[in-house]
């Protein structure tokens, strides 16, 4: 079997534009509870974040401390910001403040179980710092300043 160079040119043309056209979109913001008094509402934001992510195959993860927020949503470009569009307009949020928006090839939380981590606890915050210094480890230049400003913020929390 003769083979011709014409014969590769699909693969090369899925090699080259593959990353692009399966980017991953991430964005991190902050924001501060509207009503720190009700622990209802904290607790059913934290409680259905992660039902709400699935559906839109949304991954990341969301922190919870002494009224404030840190949320990292990844997935796609318009699955992302439609639900940060959202979370803007939800009451229960105030102050939303983009910190950081950027696109990845994979995810960075792709490996939890649900996709969405929503550390409720000392121990799971500590596998999400835990996380953070095994992605520094895969010496992705593109990644590590968003993990450089995750873990600042998160040493805060």
């Amino acid at each position: 079997m003769n083979e011709s160079p014409a014969d590769y040119r699909g693969f090369l043309l899925y090699l080259i534009y593959y990353p692009i056209y399966f980017m991953f979109y991430y964005l991190i913001y902050v924001s501060d509870s509207s009503d720190l008094s009700n622990t209802e509402i904290v607790n059913d934001i934290l409680n259905n974040v992660a039902n709400w992510n699935t559906i839109l195959d949304i991954s990341g993860f969301l922190v919870y401390k002494d009224g404030n927020y840190l949320q990292l949503l990844e997935g796609e470009k318009e699955n992302v910001l439609k639900l940060f569009n959202k979370i803007k307009k939800d009451r229960r949020h105030k102050n939303v403040t983009q910190i950081l928006d950027n696109q990845s090839t994979n995810r960075l939380f792709s490996d939890y179980e649900s996709g969405f981590l929503v550390p409720k606890n000392k121990i799971v915050l500590e596998l999400l710092k835990n996380h953070l210094l095994n992605l520094n480890l895969l010496e992705n230049p593109k990644l590590d300043s968003t993990i450089l400003i995750l873990e600042k913020i998160l040493s805060n929390m």
